[in-house]
């Protein structure tokens, strides 16, 4: 199952007006060279189209970040790649807390001592996903800390 990454919306805008720029920016390079009377080289023209192509596929690689949830493994995507190489598996998650309003995640990597991941998913998709992880791993422990002022947290 799929999660997507979840950027403010001010990173969000910036992407898409980056996909749009470097858009523009790329036909405007194909239309030279398709013979159309511009004021740029050639030689700009390819400039122009490396240039565009290269930030179009990196703004549009960034808009497909998503946590995916399979048999075995969470892993965290840009397009198919996975960027954590198989480090987190399912079974070796030990706790999912959510904590002022964010999802945390601890798990064992290397070694006796845990890592804590940040998950940066929708916060309406949380309980989604903690059903997600616990029904395949039924020994994590979930805990949310619920700020009511008294400093006391609760355990689910």
């Amino acid at each position: 199952m799929r999660f997507l990454a979840n950027f403010t919306p001010v990173i969000r805008v910036i992407l898409w007006i980056m996909a749009a720029i470097s858009l523009a920016g790329l036909a405007l390079g194909i239309a030279v060279f398709a013979g159309a009377q511009i004021e740029i080289t050639t030689g700009q023209a390819t400039l122009l189209i490396s240039v565009c192509s290269l930030t179009l596929i990196v703004a549009l690689l960034f808009t497909t970040i998503h946590y995916k949830v399979d048999s075995t493994h969470l892993r965290l995507n840009i397009a198919f790649i996975d960027m954590l190489s198989g480090r987190i598996r399912l079974d070796k998650i030990l706790n999912i807390v959510i904590d002022d309003g964010k999802l945390y995640i601890s798990y064992l990597w290397q070694g006796h001592d845990p890592v804590i991941a940040l998950i940066a998913i929708n916060p309406k998709r949380y309980k989604e996903f903690i059903d997600l992880l616990m029904s395949r791993n039924k020994n994590i422990v979930f805990y949310e800390n619920k700020n009511d002022g008294t400093g006391d947290s609760e355990q689910q």
